[in-house]
């Protein structure tokens, strides 16, 4: 085999080898991301805040289509 000539050969080397290796993981066992700084881990989903805006549109509509409603029944009956 040839002498490798830099880190990143080197790395990709282990990784080949990774059931081989201690340090880049132990066969059998899945490796884990490394924790972010902090320690904590991320959410599964985060939560949107509210939107305002949506609300008074979705608001707006549904009296718009309850004021149709409204007017066509009245129309029916005249």
């Amino acid at each position: 085999m040839a002498q490798m000539t830099n880190l990143t050969d080197r790395l990709s080397h282990l990784r080949d080898r990774k059931d081989k290796s201690a340090i880049l993981g132990r066969p059998g066992k899945p490796s884990s991301p490394p924790p972010k700084k902090g320690g904590r881990r991320p959410l599964r989903e985060r939560r949107l805040a509210t939107d305002y805006f949506m609300l008074f549109a979705y608001a707006l509509l549904g009296i718009a289509v309850a004021a149709q409603l409204a007017l066509i029944v009245w129309l029916d009956f005249i």
